[in-house]
């Protein structure tokens, strides 16, 4: 038997082979490039979550969310009387309990924190101090035979935009509660059907609003000048076209009734995409959406209730 370890020589041939290995492993072919990393989706999946229940915390029948700048999001929950407070990751940071709420069906916060719930059927904006301390309350015109979730939003000036749907008009109330625009919406109905459900003031000054029932959007100056208007597509046998509606500095985003297809529009209403997100959320009965200041699609199921949470890639070239 040899010994190889007596002989340095015949080491060498050994060796060699060795260091050529080392060195195609660690320096890789030149001619094959590296494959190139894949893009992330439009709408790349980051949890679920959501706990059923009483008191602080938990949610029993919320029928309404909002979020504010700093990408927290609030939850109106008149079951139980209580608006929380959470991380967008879900983790609670308040809870409080308030009379006054127990019939609120709409609910926004402002970017000094103030938070509005809206009883839409009694006509009246119950407005909180950040901490929950209950801070006034403002009358409107009560809508008597109003039902379901109603979407009102603050702009930057602290100005309050709230749908009034038995007289098919938005009506816009300053920071201190005064009345200071009304307007007709639709700017020209379609349908009888056709009464507002939804504001969004965009952090450009203008306003959105969605009718549910026959899936239109209008655009509006703050002063109520119309802009735009369009109806959107929406999946065949749906009945109403449109329960999530959301919109940001340069997109509108809507999600119908019983569909998880979300769909993507540009502020002229022009349609940029739209991405199929029930592996992540099923099902959904009359689900909300929110996007946030962090670049965050939330999608909130009530009946569950769960939200759930999307990282937002719409500044890959693939989707422009």
């Amino acid at each position: 038997m040899t010994n190889l370890g007596s002989d340095p020589a015949r080491l060498r041939p050994a060796l060699g082979a060795l260091l050529a290995v080392f060195f195609l492993i660690s320096c890789g072919n030149p001619a094959t490039p590296a494959p190139k990393p894949q893009p992330p989706p439009p709408f790349e999946f980051l949890g679920v979550w959501g706990e059923k229940g009483d008191g602080p915390g938990k949610l029993n029948a919320p029928v309404a969310f909002a979020g504010d700048t700093l990408g927290n999001v609030f939850f109106v929950d008149p079951a139980e009387s209580f608006i929380h407070k959470f991380e967008s990751n879900g983790t609670p940071l308040l809870s409080f309990e308030d009379w006054r709420v127990r019939h609120a069906s709409g609910i926004a916060v402002d970017s000094g924190g103030a938070i509005y719930a809206a009883d839409a059927e009694r006509g009246s904006i119950i407005i909180f101090f950040p901490d929950g301390s209950f801070l006034q309350s403002w009358r409107c015109a009560p809508q008597r035979h109003f039902s379901g979730p109603v979407g009102i939003s603050t702009d930057e000036q602290g100005n309050l935009y709230v749908p009034e749907a038995a007289k098919s008009r938005i009506l816009k109330f300053n920071s201190r509660g005064r009345l200071v625009k009304s307007w007709a919406a639709p700017n020209t109905s379609a349908s009888p059907d056709e009464r507002p459900s939804s504001v969004v003031a965009a952090p450009d000054g203008t306003v959105f609003v969605a009718y549910f029932q026959t899936g239109r959007i209008e655009r509006f100056a703050s002063d109520g000048t119309s802009m735009t208007s369009w109806v959107g597509t929406s999946p065949a046998g749906e009945t109403r076209p449109l329960s999530g509606f959301a919109a940001e500095a340069g997109h509108v985003y809507t999600l119908a009734a019983s569909s998880a297809d979300i769909r993507v529009w540009t502020l002229d209403g022009q349609q940029k995409l739209h991405d199929d997100l029930s592996q992540y959320i099923g099902q959904i009965g009359a689900p909300q959406i929110a996007v946030t200041h962090h670049a965050e699609l939330l999608v909130f199921d009530p009946s569950a209730p769960k939200v759930f949470r999307f990282r937002i890639h719409l500044d890959n070239p693939e989707f422009k």
